[in-house]
């Protein structure tokens, strides 16, 4: 049950846990994204790149929207902002029984309504063969009070809910992408999660692109997390598998 939740959790508050395409160069206009757990991305005119995820996006109105600015020496820069409103999906996790996530103990209190933004800048190296991303960030919840006891203390999901408690969050990270050869592509990432009173959450991607033809794409590979939870310091690690597709308009 405990990994019934997490699974939950991270596809309905984070769907972009195994993003693939993470750097400041946006899809070329009239391009499309998608996969199974990834949000769908559109590459639109003036090298904007807008995202969200259209299933999720019923029960937690999502969007990102990422502006390329152009190259400096060679390096390429983008700013990248997102909203999220998850209080109507937490509302629907709340509830009695077994497949409850959150509790409704009247002793806790109702769930406020939450309005996350963020923003970050990209900046990207890149060659023939591989790129190399640079990314610093900065999330805000205006006014988020939520009662620390809603928030789910189990890997990946904690840092993540933890904002709708403290009001602020940030984040950096490294993303090395390599092309291994015409279909096959590797990435790896070193993100950290900063948030108030709590010690810095490390988590650590590698994920393997398998392109079966010119639409399709085949991802697997794992997750390596350490933070310090309510209950202890604790490291983890998960596998990750995801079948994407891509088109042009």
């Amino acid at each position: 049950m405990k990994y019934f939740q997490l699974i939950s959790l991270l596809f309905l508050l984070n769907s972009e846990t195994l993003l693939s395409d993470d750097n400041a160069y946006p899809l070329e206009n009239g391009t499309r994204q998608m996969g199974v757990f990834q949000p769908r991305m559109y590459g639109m005119k003036n090298n904007l790149e807008v995202s969200t995820h259209p299933i999720l996006f019923i029960i937690k109105p999502n969007i990102k929207l990422k502006k390329y600015h152009g190259e400096l020496k060679g390096i390429g820069l983008a700013s990248r902002y997102s909203f999220d409103y998850p209080t109507q999906l937490l509302k629907l996790i709340q509830r009695k029984g077994k497949f409850g996530i959150l509790s409704k103990d009247p002793d806790i209190g109702k769930i406020p309504n939450l309005l996350v933004f963020q923003g970050e800048w990209l900046v990207t190296k890149k060659t023939t063969d591989f790129s190399l991303t640079g990314k610093l960030g900065m999330s805000i919840c205006p006014g988020c009070e939520l009662d620390k006891r809603h928030i789910v203390d189990l890997p990946l999901t904690y840092p993540r809910m933890a904002i709708y408690h403290y009001g602020i969050s940030a984040n950096s990270g490294v993303d090395l992408d390599y092309n291994f050869s015409d279909n096959i592509s590797i990435k790896t990432d070193l993100d950290l999660l900063f948030l108030p009173e709590e010690n810095i959450f490390i988590e650590h991607k590698l994920l393997c692109n398998y392109q079966l033809s010119t639409k399709y794409i085949l991802s697997a590979g794992y997750k390596l997390t350490q933070g310090n939870y309510p209950y202890g310091d604790q490291w983890d690690i998960f596998p990750l598998i995801d079948f994407s597709w891509l088109w042009i308009k």
